[in-house]
């Protein structure tokens, strides 16, 4: 993915250095945004998508920590990762910082070596996140449009013999996938749920697992977009495999994928993210 970042330093040499060192790294750079200040700096992220900023936070008008503040108090900004570039070396001051949503520190001055490590952390992390984003979308969604509940995964849970997969796309700020895998049996559960269905047909149970992939890819997005001005296309939910075509094992040896017990059935959810 190509990334937005948005510097803010009161100083222009400091940042042309870290430009530099960023470019050292050879990281996939869309465009660099640069401010001299936090005013500046909500100015610059009021109009563009930024996938990043690093902020000083001793700044002349509006310093970094106010500049933070405000960010992480806005809908609009409040999901961009910051990465605090300082020279501050009170582990207090830090810990505060971290904890009003700084996502990371870097101590000035900073190799490449340094700045690429932080940063491949950066997005597993989110990476980590979005799944448990998910996770909670498909939760929420289960118990509001069809009265189940996700139990721990310790208890007893039937894994299915026959499987349904159902799939839907996403496109905008980030394109990825959502694929959902589960039992016959509890399809036919889920439509019976919807619908208050008694006499289920394998069409009614494979509309039931569509919907649920619609539902749950809706609750899931406005959780991790990083702006409201963010806008995603989400295509139909299609089934693309159904009588076992792909096996339960197969699907969740992927590391990618999430299961779920939900009242002592077995279900699988993984996230694909497209890398741009």
């Amino acid at each position: 993915m190509a990334l937005k970042i948005l510097i803010v330093d009161d100083s222009s040499l400091t940042r042309k250095k870290i430009r530099r060192i960023i470019e050292m790294a050879e990281l996939d750079v869309d465009q660099f945004l640069e401010a001299g200040n936090g005013y500046e700096a909500l100015k610059i992220l009021n109009v563009f998508n930024v996938d990043l900023v690093l902020a000083d936070l001793n700044m002349p008008k509006m310093s970094g920590a106010e500049m933070i503040n405000r960010m992480k108090s806005s809908e609009a900004t409040k999901s961009i990762p910051v990465v605090v570039v300082s020279t501050e070396s009170r582990t207090g001051r830090i810990k505060e910082l971290l904890s009003k949503g700084v996502n990371d520190y870097l101590h000035k001055p900073f190799t490449a070596e340094e700045f690429k490590e932080l940063i491949e952390g950066l997005w597993d992390k989110d990476s980590v996140e979005a799944n448990d984003c998910l996770g909670e979308a498909l939760t929420q969604t289960l118990e509001t449009m069809a009265f189940l509940t996700v139990i721990p995964i310790e208890e007893e849970m039937a894994i299915p013999e026959k499987t349904i997969l159902a799939e839907i796309n996403f496109t905008g700020p980030q394109e990825g996938t959502i694929q959902i895998l589960t039992g016959v049996g509890f399809a036919r559960i889920l439509a019976e749920n919807i619908a208050n269905l008694s006499n289920v047909t394998d069409e009614s149970a494979f509309d039931a697992l569509k919907e649920l992939a619609n539902v749950t890819c809706g609750s899931f997005l406005p959780m991790v977009v990083s702006s409201t001005a963010d806008l995603f296309e989400i295509t139909v939910p299609v089934i693309k495999s159904r009588n076992n075509s792909i096996s339960w094992d197969e699907f969740t040896a992927d590391p990618d994928s999430s299961i779920l017990n939900i009242e002592g059935h077995a279900l699988a959810i993984k996230l694909i993210i497209e890398d741009n």
